[in-house]
Order: structure tokens, then C-alpha cells, then sequence
């Protein structure tokens, strides 16, 4: 028997170790064409996500892959600085070269925040280390993109 990470099938043993293996190092991910210009992306744990025409394109998914991956860095690096972080919202924008291929030239980022107790120096921390060393989708679109961010701060 073959075992498949995206056949509901498979051994379900097997899917568990692939999904701790993939935690550490490696990740695996499906992408279906669905006909017309609709496809469906899979990831190693079974959600899903519609790209296409009408629906995700590809390179708005790395700005959404971008926000989400600072967005989670930046709650957990306060959190663990016992920070009391209310509400965090990240606006990605970018601009893509003219020319093919037309990748992201230039990326802003900006965070809103709202907490309490929260100081403007303690964001800038947490942005800094999300940006400069665990935000991995940063890390990945910084050899070709120039990213920069702000933030604003509002204490709840």
C-alpha cells in the first residue's frame, strides 16, 4: 500500500510522523487544479486554500504568508515579555517589478496593536526579532524584496 500525506487513507501513524517531521525541518504542500483557472493548495495537515482568478492569488498569498508569520512571532514575543496584547492587526503592501518575473521589489509592513501596559519600545523589540531572525517567510523574500514596517500603538 502506498501511504499519501493527502489520501484520507493512508495510515494515520505514518501522517503524524510526517507532520512532526515537517515541524522541524521540511513541509510538504498539494496544490489541485479544480479546472478554469481554480485551484486548491493542501497543506501537510489537510486545510485548504482556493487560489485562482477568483480567489487567492498566488502572490497575494506570500504578503498573507508574510503577515501571518510576523503577526505570530510578534503575540508570542510579547506574550512570553508578559505583555497584556489585546488586538494585533498587519497590513502587508507591495510593489512588483515590471518586468517578468515579477516579483515583490518593495514590502510594507504595518502593524496595529492595541494592549495595555504596552510600551513603545517593547513593540519595537518584538518587531525586530520577528523581522531579524524568526520570521521565516521574511527571511525567504528579503535576498529580492526591500521590506519595511511601522507600527502604531494604542493602549486599551
Amino acid at each position: 500500500m502506498e501511504y499519501s500525506l493527502f489520501n484520507k487513507e493512508s495510515n494515520k501513524a505514518y501522517r503524524d510522523l510526517l507532520v512532526c517531521y515537517n515541524k522541524i525541518n521540511n513541509m510538504s504542500v498539494k496544490v489541485e487544479w479544480k479546472g478554469d483557472s481554480n485551484f486548491v493548495g493542501y497543506d501537510s495537515k489537510g486545510n485548504t486554500v482556493s487560489l485562482g482568478r477568483n480567489a487567492i492569488a498566488p502572490m497575494e498569498m506570500l504578503l498573507i504568508s508574510l503577515a501571518g508569520c510576523t503577526a505570530i512571532d510578534v503575540v508570542e514575543i510579547l506574550t512570553k515579555m508578559r505583555k497584556n496584547v489585546k488586538e494585533l492587526n498587519v497590513l502587508v503592501s507591495g510593489e512588483r517589478n515590471e518586468d517578468y518575473p515579477r516579483y515583490w521589489k518593495k514590502v510594507k509592513i504595518e502593524y496595529i496593536i492595541k494592549g495595555s501596559g504596552l510600551s513603545n519600545d517593547d513593540v519595537e523589540k518584538a518587531i525586530k526579532l520577528s523581522m531579524n531572525v524568526y520570521c521565516s517567510v521574511a527571511a525567504t523574500i528579503s535576498g529580492k524584496a526591500e521590506i519595511s514596517y511601522s507600527y502604531k500603538l494604542e493602549q486599551v
